[in-house]
């Protein structure tokens, strides 16, 4: 994989396109750059992209390592021109949280021709201590990648995320290779997508330290909060709750919409970070592959493991993992030394010092929660991402599916021509089955975590069962009538969530009747004998 470098001078960094003609974006200031003269007409006027620019030399370098270079993957791809500033804009719209879903969704609205202000309590991601503790990483599918394409979001192409592997007990090792999918860290893709938004639109304007208060749902204005206790009324037309599993949005609205329930419901588990790491981990079914990958060591029990993660740096970050509660009975480096070398499997010896005090100075986090909403709407209002559908990391689905939010709510008000009313409705009438079938999945895998012969037992879990072996075994036998795979192994296409529930329900059933017809024949031809 190459970066396309750029040349830089007094004006700035030029947008580029190779003679293969594969489009560049601007380069972040920490890619290696060639530094050449800028044509004087361009001198002041770089901002302008809407314009031609070629380049005087564009230089195609291996993508090392070490600091990112950020360029489209697509080979016709350009970068987008800025919309006009100034021009008369569809209608004013909040976004509370800056996260992935709340920046994707300010682009794609602005591109849409309305005004966007997004409020998040925190720092900036890049200079959020708690944001960049969260070592953990999102491989984003075509679910998510779909909606940064349409977005016109630039696409890294130098960390791909490249497999899975799973180690067991004995130095055994499962991998699971993967291709067409991209890693980030989280804070990273919250910068990255922050960065995007500056760069495609104008409109689109960044309140940090900033909080929701309150809404008035009836005066469509929301209250928000400084850090240090200023308040400020903002009137809104369209209002998006982009705020996370602890969503204020979702509060106001479970508290002043009548007919609003939710369900919160923990993980069960928690865990504390370290990073810097090094070891030849790879298997050689990825050693050669650049990218990032993802490692299990897995436990004696179901509630502790430990993860670890490979950066483009060399290095390796991760989580290590236990029943909520457990951390507290750990005080020293030696104790936490002690539960890695007995309950987990394949950790490289070398590691297991420097994770116990790392670990012993750091303070737990709660692994993800489960959130289910009865409707992901109120008057003029949306809910989008873990605000309005939570999951834990089992199914690596959250940051996917909340991409996939702000696309359905793009396309949404463009079928509707931009009626905010009718597209608020067609968005909770339409996307509200995927947000449930999305926590119905999720919540089925989550009982591997725990007892496993409890979740064998459960009916919605051999339900899954029943329809990965039913579907693999029909396409695999009959592929003039099965076509494809069972619709729950492509969790990472662009296949809505209450399709895959449909096709899982629908063949749970079929199979229950050719059982029930197997045992009504064995019962008559029992009969007969008798």
């Amino acid at each position: 994989m190459y970066c396309c470098a750029v040349a830089f001078a007094d004006c700035g960094c030029l947008t580029a396109t190779r003679k293969d003609h594969t489009a560049c974006v601007p380069l972040q200031s920490a890619c290696p750059v060639r530094s050449l003269h800028c044509p004087g007409s361009w001198s002041h006027n770089l901002r302008d992209t809407q314009r031609q620019i070629k380049c005087l030399e564009v230089v195609a370098r291996p993508c090392s390592r070490g600091p990112r270079c950020f360029t489209t993957c697509s080979s016709t791809q350009t970068a987008e021109a800025p919309a006009t500033q100034g021009a008369q804009t569809k209608g004013h719209v909040v976004i509370i949280g800056a996260g992935p879903g709340g920046s994707t969704a300010a682009i794609l609205l602005a591109k849409r021709g309305y005004k966007v202000d997004v409020y998040e309590r925190r720092p900036q991601s890049k200079q959020d201590p708690v944001d960049l503790k969260r070592t953990y990483i999102i491989a984003l599918s075509e679910r998510g990648l779909k909606p940064m394409r349409a977005a016109g979001v630039s696409i890294p192409c130098d960390a791909p995320y490249k497999g899975f592997v799973r180690h067991l007990k004995g130095g055994k090792v499962q991998v699971s290779p993967v291709e067409g999918n991209v890693s980030f860290e989280r804070a990273e893709l919250a910068q990255h997508l922050i960065s995007e938004a500056n760069r495609l639109t104008p409109d689109v304007k960044y309140h940090f330290e900033q909080g929701l208060h309150s809404i008035d749902f009836d005066k469509q204005t929301a209250m928000v909060q400084t850090h240090d206790g200023i308040m400020s009324e903002v009137q809104y037309d369209l209002l998006i709750g982009a705020d996370g599993v602890g969503s204020t949005v979702r509060s106001q609205m479970e508290q002043k919409l009548p007919g609003m329930k939710v369900k919160v419901e923990d993980s069960g588990r928690e865990y504390k970070t370290y990073r810097g790491l090094r070891a030849d981990l790879e298997p050689p079914e990825l050693r050669d592959r650049p990218g990032r990958s993802i490692h299990i060591f897995l436990g004696q029990n179901s509630w502790t493991s430990l993860s670890g993660h490979l950066n483009p740096d060399g290095t390796y970050a991760g989580t290590l993992a236990m029943k909520n509660g457990e951390f507290e009975k750990l005080s020293t480096a030696a104790e936490y030394e002690g539960v890695i070398r007995k309950g987990v499997s394949g950790v490289p010896e070398h590691w297991i010092a420097d994770i116990a005090e790392q670990c012993l100075h750091a303070s737990p986090s709660p692994q993800g929660r489960r959130v289910w909403c009865s409707r992901l709407t109120g008057p003029r209002v949306v809910l989008v991402g873990d605000a309005a559908h939570a999951v834990t990391p089992v199914g690596g689905q959250g940051a996917n599916a909340a991409l996939e939010d702000t696309l359905f709510l793009n396309d949404i008000l463009q079928s509707t021509g931009d009626d905010l009313a009718s597209a608020v409705a067609n968005y909770d009438r339409e996307r509200l089955p995927d947000a449930h079938g999305l926590v119905d999945i999720e919540s089925t895998f989550s009982k591997l975590v725990g007892n496993k012969l409890a979740a064998a037992l459960d009916p919605q879990f051999l339900k899954l069962v029943v329809h990965v072996a039913f579907g693999s075994a029909m396409h695999k036998l009959l592929p003039f009538i099965r076509k494809r795979q069972p619709a729950l192994v492509q969790l990472g296409s662009d296949m809505r969530y209450s399709d895959i529930m449909k096709e899982v329900n629908r063949d749970a059933a079929t199979v229950a009747a050719l059982l029930l017809a197997a045992l009504l024949v064995v019962c008559l031809r029992l009969a007969k004998v008798l």
